[in-house]
């Protein structure tokens, strides 16, 4: 049951962070300017429910590799790897199936340099690496809060081990 309960808060957590995470990078890069008026300093974002459960499957798929021994041994290198792949893999499928079959248009990266389909770019592919350090952190945190397992170090840390070896 423990097991369950881990992956459903870690569904609703990272699916909310996600969420929040579209909304801001939206706002920031100003993608609503000039809709109905808003202007640049509105700081309006906008994102889809889909996106809520796109964050959520990546965070259980990255938070049930977090808790495998096999994984746990590896550098962070290679864990940041694995995951940053897993979350462009689950980009680019749900894509494929959301904008490209059923023609939802959620998102289009085609007017990026290094797009494969429209559907993932290397621009966000870089950062789906860097998020999955994060990722890695906060399912250790929520371990902790949750579980009373091992507290975590900082997030400052997960970075610094990604750089040393």
């Amino acid at each position: 049951m423990r097991y369950w309960k881990n992956k459903i808060v870690s569904f609703f957590v990272f699916g909310s962070i996600y969420l929040n995470l579209e909304v801001f990078s939206k706002a920031y890069n100003g993608d609503l300017i000039g809709f109905n008026g808003i202007s640049r300093w509105s700081l309006c974002g906008w994102t889809s429910l889909w996106m809520f459960l796109l964050g959520g499957l990546c965070g259980v798929i990255i938070g049930s590799l977090n808790n495998s021994h096999i994984y746990n041994r590896l550098g962070m290198w290679q864990q940041v790897l694995i995951g940053g792949t897993l979350i462009t893999l689950v980009e680019l499928l749900s894509g494929i199936v959301f904008n490209l079959y059923l023609n939802l248009n959620l998102w289009d990266y085609s007017q990026f340099k290094y797009n494969f389909l429209g559907q993932i770019c290397l621009e966000n592919c870089i950062l789906w690496y860097l998020i999955s350090v994060v990722l890695i952190w906060f399912d250790d945190v929520l371990s902790f809060y949750f579980y009373n397992e091992k507290k975590p170090p900082s997030l400052f840390s997960y970075f610094i081990k990604l750089i040393k070896r």
